[in-house]
């Protein structure tokens, strides 16, 4: 799983132990995410980085910015791993 795909997926995770189902639904609304909970798969069709940010999106139009403190914790430590130039805005 790329590390984009692993952001996405941990954020999710964290998400859903606040919000419960309602985080999975709310990825899936996301244009260009498919997110497969069956299979521990998530695909992008898109720039990555834009899509992490919408999805981040997402969770605060709905939940405010307690949801992407959120997002930020998730992401931490994938952070590092990845080039300065493609960390979503929203995570640095």
């Amino acid at each position: 799983m790329d590390i984009f795909a692993q952001v996405v997926s941990k954020i999710i995770k964290e998400q859903e132990s606040i919000i419960g189902p309602i985080a999975l639904e709310q990825a899936r609304k996301v244009q260009g995410l498919s997110v497969d909970t069956q299979k521990n798969e998530v695909k992008f069709a898109g720039n990555e980085k834009q899509i992490v940010e919408s999805l981040i999106d997402q969770y605060k139009h709905l939940f405010g910015q307690a949801s992407v403190e959120v997002c930020r914790d998730a992401a931490r430590s994938f952070i590092t791993q990845m080039p300065k130039d493609q960390i979503p805005a929203q995570l640095q």
